[in-house]
């Protein structure tokens, strides 16, 4: 198979995934509009990846965004954000709901731009180490303020992060083995240890967005859990 189609490969390996959540989601309209922006920003993020992440054949030639950032920012924001509720079955506690916080999110999301933009861009850090800082750090304000929400941010960044080790093996060992060697551009301290030759830094990335996403439906929209053992009850 040609390399222009691994990065496609990787994207539609995780629509399966995708897929899979949204079976099992209660949420599935949520999980579809979160989809549709998390493209969006799939695309976005190639300013700051392309520099000096990984230059990856697409359809549309090498390092240039495509169908395939869409796709899997598609599948990225439905995976990490709802794996959660569609294996633990957590059902909503109404009686502690608060008051949407859609202005505190918008700004953690433009701290979140400005961070990758500023550290990255302006002052030359590798993005790869500021990805996961930043929503590593984002995470954590988050934990700050609803504590409630940790067993789900790290519950749903475990169940990411085996999904994903899955999904890489496949494609970068059975299918495109050669694909980091020729496209990546991780040769630094621990983004460039590989473990089944899979780069240490994209499972990094993938834990703590999984890590972020997660609550973010909580946080956003003032949203309570009942406790597991109250939920099965």
């Amino acid at each position: 198979m040609e390399d222009r189609y691994a990065y496609l490969m990787l994207s539609l390996l995780y629509m399966v995934a995708w897929g899979i959540v949204y079976w099992k989601s209660p949420w599935k309209r949520g999980m579809v509009k979160v989809g549709a922006v998390g493209g969006i920003m799939g695309v976005i993020a190639e300013v700051w990846y392309f520099r000096d992440y990984w230059r990856p054949p697409t359809l549309f030639g090498e390092a240039v965004a495509g169908i395939e950032d869409y796709i899997i920012g598609f599948a990225l924001f439905g995976v990490g954000g709802y794996i959660h509720s569609a294996f633990t079955k957590l059902e909503i506690d109404y009686d502690r709901q608060t008051p949407a916080k859609n202005r505190d999110f918008f700004f953690l999301f433009l701290i979140g731009c400005a961070s990758l933009t500023v550290f990255s861009v302006l002052l030359g850090i590798h993005s790869g180490y500021v990805t996961f800082l930043t929503f590593f750090f984002l995470s954590v304000y988050i934990w700050f303020q609803r504590p409630d929400l940790i067993h789900i941010s790290i519950k749903s960044a475990f169940a990411t992060l085996a999904i994903s080790f899955l999904i890489y093996y496949i494609n970068f060992n059975l299918l495109f083995p050669h694909f980091w060697d020729q496209y990546g551009m991780l040769e630094k301290p621990i983004l460039g240890f590989r473990i089944a030759n899979i780069p240490l830094s994209e499972m990094l990335w993938h834990f703590t967005w999984a890590m972020l996403c997660s609550m973010f439906r909580g946080y956003r929209n003032g949203v309570y859990y009942k406790s597991p053992k109250l939920s099965q009850a």
